[in-house]
């Protein structure tokens, strides 16, 4: 990747709609280049796809947290089938498998507190495998990551 990869990267990032000529005038390319260049990222899987970015707010989803996930036992079974579990729920926006104290971090939205303790103690518990769950709120949102690649950009060797 160069330069001008970095460049499409962070544009992108910032507008995943942007079109084309758009794009490669914000680059200094030709559009024919700019396709080019935007079909082999995306071939290589390096652009994976689009999504929307939401306003939780908007669609009330008031509250955020994330719950750490300790398990009971790790056998590879009960790891895939809660994995699978996890990923059937709805509110829950990533989860990580972790190394260290806890062996998993998902983050979730919830429309309010009662709604966040009924996805933690109905949903998240009833879970099998799940040995201790230890839930944090955000207070606020500092910085979403969407800025990150300008800064590979600026001095890719770090």
């Amino acid at each position: 990747m160069d330069e001008l990869d970095h460049r499409i990267l962070q544009i992108l990032r910032r507008d995943g709609r942007v079109k084309n000529a758009d794009l490669a005038r914000q680059c200094g390319v030709a559009p024919s280049t700019m396709l080019e260049r935007r079909r082999r990222l995306e071939e290589e899987g390096v652009i994976r796809g689009y999504e929307a970015v939401l306003d939780e707010r908007r669609m009330g989803l008031m509250v955020q947290g994330f719950v750490m996930v300790t398990l009971d036992h790790h056998n590879i079974k009960q790891i895939r089938q809660l994995e699978k579990d996890i990923e059937a729920l709805p509110y829950v926006r990533a989860c990580y498998h972790l190394t260290g104290r806890f062996d998993y971090m998902l983050h979730v939205s919830a429309r309010d507190l009662d709604h966040l303790g009924l996805l933690i103690k109905e949903r998240l518990a009833a879970i099998p495998g799940i040995g201790k769950l230890e839930t944090f709120l955000v207070l606020s949102t500092v910085h979403t990551g969407e800025a990150w690649l300008s800064s590979l950009n600026k001095n890719p060797s770090r």
